[in-house]
């Protein structure tokens, strides 16, 4: 069987593997390279089969497997014409409705946008609950599929485990194939399309797992990026922090700061327009002197837990008054919050 008709992993068999993929983008033009490389890759970061990803693109399964691998045989501008049409209508109704672009969303789309450009090394950390990993997704999901991987790292991830992990989120065909196999895809894959890697959650493999673990993972990245020259973006709380600049294993570390120029505490609190704008979100008015409880309960949550605690309980108001068949205002707000809060009393 011949590598571009191997069965891939999960059922996503599209013909053709994602590194030799990238290959046939070599002989095209970058408009072509870039509307073919997000179908490919929306198709595998959404876990559709062929037949359900060729009828989101308006296309039968037969000839979008066949632009894949490069024999379609017929000029693919009128195809591609289609495709970009297709992307725009379908990108309109999967964009997140909950994200909101804060002050602090800005400031990391710039460092990534920076980090890819540069193809070095970032690091981002702060509090938990300011919205990292939400700016995070939204982040790769605005900006082409396929050349923005976010991988968010999980607890307690042997080092065997965070490379499949990679593998798998990146398209990699990773079933019954040794480690070394994987790791050459994965970077053969990096170093195509100008692309950037997000590991969110970075702090995990310093809490989670022994030390000797976290350093070989963190190695493997500064592999990773040395070799392909892509981009990479490391993200967590002032763990993470900690651990490459203070922590037991920082000289083992240095060499992955090293290749970084852009290094960013993120602030712990939004805002008093970042929380202004969250509220013109839900239809709230802007917190005043008439609503002091309502007031009250916005600052204690923000200086207690940040944004991701407060889009909870504004959710929740927001349910309470659509249960009342009513037009959201603070009172339902205020009525949710003490609901929960009576609960844990």
């Amino acid at each position: 069987m011949s590598e571009d008709k191997q069965p891939e992993a999960d059922g996503l068999n599209y013909g053709i593997s994602p590194d030799r993929f990238e290959t046939v983008l070599l002989n095209l033009p970058e408009d072509q390279r870039d509307i073919l490389r997000w179908w490919y890759f929306h198709g595998k970061e959404s876990n559709l089969s062929l037949a359900r990803l060729a009828a989101k693109s308006g296309m039968s399964d037969t000839t979008l497997s066949r632009v894949f691998r490069g024999v379609y045989g017929a000029h693919l501008h009128s195809v591609c014409e289609k495709l970009a049409k297709a992307r725009a209508s379908l990108t309109e109704s999967i964009d997140n409705p909950d994200f909101i672009m804060t002050s602090l969303a800005r400031r990391m789309w710039r460092a990534w946008d920076r980090t890819r450009a540069l193809q070095n090394v970032s690091l981002m950390w702060g509090a938990m609950g300011i919205g990292k990993t939400t700016i995070s997704e939204a982040y790769q999901q605005a900006n082409n599929h396929g050349r923005t991987i976010y991988l968010r790292a999980g607890a307690s991830m042997s080092f065997y485990q965070f490379v499949q992990h990679l593998g798998k989120t990146m398209g990699v065909n990773t079933k019954n194939r040794g480690q070394s196999e994987v790791r050459y895809k994965i970077q053969r894959l990096l170093k195509a399309g100008q692309r950037l890697l997000i590991v969110d959650e970075m702090h995990q493999i310093f809490i989670t797992t022994r030390g000797d673990t976290s350093v070989k993972i963190c190695e493997f990245l500064r592999e990773c990026q040395d070799v392909s020259k892509c981009g990479l973006s490391l993200v967590g709380t002032d763990v993470m922090e900690e651990q490459f600049l203070r922590g037991p294993h920082k000289e083992a570390l240095a060499q992955l700061l090293d290749r970084g120029t852009i290094q960013i505490p993120l602030p712990a609190k939004p805002t008093k327009q970042d929380v202004e704008a969250f509220l013109k979100h839900y239809r709230l008015p802007t917190l005043d002197s008439k609503e002091p409880e309502a007031a009250a309960i916005v600052a204690d949550i923000i200086k207690s837990h940040g944004l991701r605690k407060l889009t909870l309980h504004l959710r929740d108001g927001a349910a309470n008054a659509a249960r009342l068949g009513q037009t959201y205002a603070w009172n339902h707000f205020v009525d949710a919050f003490e609901d929960i809060a009576s609960l844990s009393r």
